[in-house]
Order: C-alpha cells, then sequence, then structure tokens
C-alpha cells in the first residue's frame, strides 16, 4: 500500500516550485526545484525501515549521499533515531533541525512482499508532485490544519501489541491508557511455578480487531520489552506470526509494575500498567 497525499490547507501555488519523489524498493529520494525549475536541493532515504518516521525539511547546508557530499538546502531527519537519542517530540525535533517541514514518509510493515507508506506534502502544489515509485499508488488529499489535535495518522498505521497473562488478553496504547482487558486483577504466577509467561499478540493498527490478531508469515519484526520490576528472560523477542512468549520472573515482588513493549527505535509503544500479586 502506498498513498501520497497533498495538503488541502496549503495556499501555495503552481510558480512555487515542484517536488519530485522516487520510491524503489526500500530506496526514496526527494528532490524540490524552484519556479524556475532550477534543483534547490535533495536528499535520499537509503533505506526505509518499517514502523518509521522521516521528515523533509527546509535547511541551508549539505547532505551526504552514500559517500559523496553535496549541497542542498532540504534535508531528510530519521524522527524515529533523533528521537529515541534525545528524547524530544518528533515535531520539535523539526523545528531544532530545520525551518519548516516539506514533506514526511511514514512507514508502516515493510517486507519482500508488503510495504506500506504514507507520504504527506505539505507546501507543493498537487499539480506539482511528481511521484516515480514501483507500485501504483492513491493520490489523495489531507489537512495539515487536522493534524494539531489527536493522535498523528501514524497512529493507525504502526501496528499496535497486546500483552497477555494467564490466558489474560489486555490491550493498551503507548500512554498506558486501557483499551481493553481486566487489569484491576492482581496478575500471580501459577501455582508452584516461579514465574509467568507472558505472550505478546500483534494487532493491525490501533488494536483493530475487525480482522482479529495478525498472523501472517511477514508478521516477524522484533519487539522490545522492559519491565519495571522481576526478571524477564528475553528483552528483544521476535514474533513468530505474530505471536511471541517471554517468562516473567517476579523474584518475590508485589505492587505496581509497568511493562513497556516497543521497538529498537520507538521504545515504548504498548505501556501496560499492571498490579503483581503474591505468588502461591
Amino acid at each position: 500500500m502506498l498513498k501520497v497525499l497533498y495538503n488541502e490547507d496549503s495556499k501555495v501555488t503552481r510558480d512555487d516550485g515542484a517536488l519530485k519523489i522516487e520510491l524503489k524498493g526500500m530506496y526514496c529520494r526527494a528532490e524540490v526545484t524552484d519556479s524556475t525549475g532550477t534543483v534547490t536541493g535533495f536528499d535520499v532515504i537509503k533505506a526505509l525501515r518499517p514502523y518509521s518516521s522521516y521528515t523533509l525539511v527546509h535547511r541551508s547546508g549539505f547532505v551526504k549521499v552514500f559517500r559523496k557530499i553535496s549541497k542542498s538546502d532540504y534535508k531528510f531527519l530519521d524522527l524515529n533515531r533523533l528521537g529515541v537519542a534525545i528524547r524530544m517530540d518528533f515535531q520539535n525535533i523539526c523545528q531544532m533541525y530545520g525551518d519548516y517541514d516539506v514533506m514526511q514518509l511514514d512507514t508502516g510493515i515493510i517486507t519482500p512482499t508488503t510495504r506500506d507508506i504514507i507520504i504527506r506534502v505539505f507546501n507543493i502544489h498537487k499539480d506539482n508532485i511528481l511521484v516515480d515509485a514501483d507500485e501504483t499508488f492513491d493520490f489523495t488529499s489531507f489537512s495539515a490544519n487536522a493534524l494539531e489535535f489527536g493522535d498523528h495518522p501514524r497512529f493507525n498505521l504502526w501496528d499496535s501489541y497486546a500483552l497477555v497473562v494467564n490466558g489474560r488478553e489486555l490491550k493498551a496504547n503507548r500512554k498506558g491508557t486501557v483499551y481493553e482487558g481486566d487489569f484491576a486483577t492482581p496478575i500471580v504466577c501459577p501455582e508452584g511455578q516461579e514465574y509467568m509467561e507472558l505472550e505478546i499478540r500483534k494487532y493491525k493498527g490501533n488494536f483493530d480487531t475487525t480482522a482479529g490478531p495478525l498472523t501472517r508469515a511477514e508478521d516477524c519484526e522484533g519487539v522490545m520489552i522492559h519491565a519495571s520490576a522481576g526478571l524477564l528472560n528475553a528483552t528483544r523477542v521476535r514474533l513468530d506470526h505474530g505471536v511471541a512468549k517471554v517468562r516473567f520472573y517476579p523474584l518475590g515482588y508485589t505492587g505496581e509494575i509497568k511493562i513497556k513493549l516497543g521497538r529498537k527505535w520507538y521504545e515504548v509503544w504498548n505501556e501496560y500498567n499492571l498490579i503483581l500479586g503474591a505468588s502461591k
């Protein structure tokens, strides 16, 4: 799935420059030209990662494309890697490193057979957005003003992880907001056992349950898991057809506990605030 969206709220005209987007496999190149057709800047993403966000910002200077340094007034920001490194909101990162945003590219699942990408173009007229892609794409509008309120649309593009504890399925978002499940009853180890088994289940988008859990062969990404107390026998697991299991050892601890599920470049995507009871 590939979607290219233009900003219906933008006041730019056909005389305000153009944007050419090349998308082949995991490779993406964006080139900006001014009203005279002169190239004012370009940058590339050499290998798109799944569940990631990239923004092309205006910033006079240079870009490194493979091993060549070129002058460019535009640069791609890898928001996930920057966000993990400096712990800042994505939009604050864009404001710190650029003057304004030209386009944003969000990826969902990316495999050799499946690719979900949404590109939003902010300040280029729709007739001047040129796309050279290796697959068919939808070209439609979006409202940048609507992005000011609520969650960013990427939160419906990026898939979610439910947590199953002792057969009890729980669903919560990245802020710990409960969607479904019994979070009030304490979790305990089965009788005579010093650990409990945690199962991770993958769901489409923001827990879209219309088709149930995702169990495709391509649902095989790595998931980071962290617990605020006790001990896990693994802190990174790879899904197998959308499912992974780990063991959690309370080590005698009782009380409130956080279990966080995420990805390498977005560490907390689903947060579970639970109560750990005394095991028998």
